[in-house]
């Protein structure tokens, strides 16, 4: 008699606890889809200018534009890359969510900053236009970005100086290291490719898991 009215409430409960786990498994799921999209999302624009680059024979208007755009599409995206993290359960897929975010951040501001040094700088003081950058400016630009390449300076100028033009006799007798500023958009482009490329295998990574 006893069993007879135990019996039927186990198996309700081990019915309804099987009902739980596929609700559950099914919104985690539900979840980790529209987290790995919202960072597809982000990933998009970023992906968009290095096929652009690619591309080549770009010129600075050409490429001001596709990096603005590039920007705004990825700033109407980035808070959806950072909620992405919320949407995974599991701390190590929360932490690999931020860190595609980081790293398309880093890629699209490569992008931005690439556009400050595309083409000769005017000079006011000189009034000429300079295709290199001082070594104060690149310093900071490393600092920023830990991840750029070294450049190679420009080579001595006749006056023993490592600054061409105007600045050698400002800096006559010093090492002074100036960089052109071409090397650093090329390698701008390179950096925002790796993180680029680095946020995409995270992204697949986290689609699989």
């Amino acid at each position: 008699m006893c069993e007879a009215l135990t019996g039927p409430p186990k198996k309700t409960f081990a019915v309804m606890l099987m009902l739980i786990a596929t609700v559950s498994a099914c919104t985690s799921s539900k979840r980790k889809e529209e987290g790995v999209a919202a960072l597809r999302n982000s990933y998009a624009p970023v992906q968009d200018m290095g096929i652009v680059i690619s591309a080549g024979g770009i010129n600075l208007f050409q490429y001001s534009q596709r990096v603005t755009d590039a920007l705004l599409k990825f700033k109407n995206s980035e808070d959806g890359c950072k909620q992405a993290a919320t949407k995974f359960s599991e701390p190590g897929k929360k932490a690999l969510a931020a860190e595609v975010c980081r790293h398309l951040g880093v890629a699209m501001g490569s992008y931005v900053l690439a556009k400050e040094y595309f083409g000769p700088k005017y000079n006011e003081v000189y009034d000429e236009e300079r295709d290199w950058l001082g070594h104060d400016e690149y310093a900071r630009i490393k600092e920023g970005l830990p991840g750029l390449e070294d450049l190679s300076p420009v080579p001595s100028s006749s006056s023993g100086t490592d600054v061409p033009g105007p600045y050698s006799e400002y800096y006559s007798g010093h090492v002074y290291k100036a960089y052109y500023r071409d090397d650093l958009v090329k390698a701008l482009w390179r950096l925002a490719d790796r993180e680029c490329q680095t946020a995409k295998a995270q992204i697949d990574q986290l689609d699989q898991m």
